[in-house]
């Protein structure tokens, strides 16, 4: 693990939810549309939503795998996969999204993404049954690739965006730790080489 858990899944649903009660309550517009809102809004758009049933699935998606790959990952790592997630997604708006883009979904796609490539075998949800992280990852594929069949305002391509980015960022992090495990291992058969030859030197020079 990088660092402690901070809770920074947990912290990130509170800011989205935020986020929604600003959009309610002030009229905070965050969405982010192609030649057409501030630069600022590719940013702000996948902190807000366009309703309570998209924040809610976003939330529950969050708090779940994300405070999962926390525990497995590290905090910063974990934040660090939302974002770039999220910002990957973000670019379908400009190429292939003619409407308004809103909502954390890319991110939280890549969130989960992350966790099933670097831990598999790790229980999670899917439609709410119980599975092993990698069928989960199937499922939602399956879901994102099968919506793309159909005429919908859901942007299936930027989710598929997100778990793409997620699943990259997945196998970094399990190679960067195969790869210190190995070097860990030779260190530690190194240090077991030379107390051999010490122990041997040492019997051989030194005692009776």
């Amino acid at each position: 693990m990088e660092d402690d858990l901070n809770y920074m899944a947990l912290q990130l649903c509170a800011v989205l939810t935020a986020v929604y009660g600003l959009q309610v309550f002030t009229g905070f517009d965050p969405a982010f549309q192609f030649g057409e809102t501030a630069l600022h809004t590719f940013f702000t758009s996948f902190l807000g939503h366009s309703g309570p049933e998209h924040l809610f699935n976003n939330l529950f998606f969050i708090a779940l795998f994300g405070t999962v790959l926390e525990l497995e990952a590290g905090s910063s790592r974990f934040i660090k996969i939302f974002v770039a997630s999220a910002v990957f997604a973000n670019l379908t708006s400009v190429f292939y999204y003619s409407q308004p883009v809103i909502g954390a979904s890319g991110g939280a796609m890549g969130v989960l993404a992350a966790l099933a490539v670097y831990r598999p075998q790790k229980p999670g949800l899917a439609m709410g049954v119980p599975l092993p992280m990698w069928s989960v990852l199937a499922i939602y594929v399956f879901i994102q690739l099968a919506g793309l069949t159909g005429s919908s305002t859901t942007a299936y391509m930027a989710h598929l965006f997100g778990l793409v980015a997620g699943a990259f960022f997945g196998l970094r992090i399990k190679e960067e730790e195969e790869t210190e495990s190995s070097t860990r291992s030779q260190e530690a058969d190194e240090v077991d080489s030379w107390d051999q030859r010490i122990k041997s030197w040492e019997k051989k020079y030194m005692l009776d």
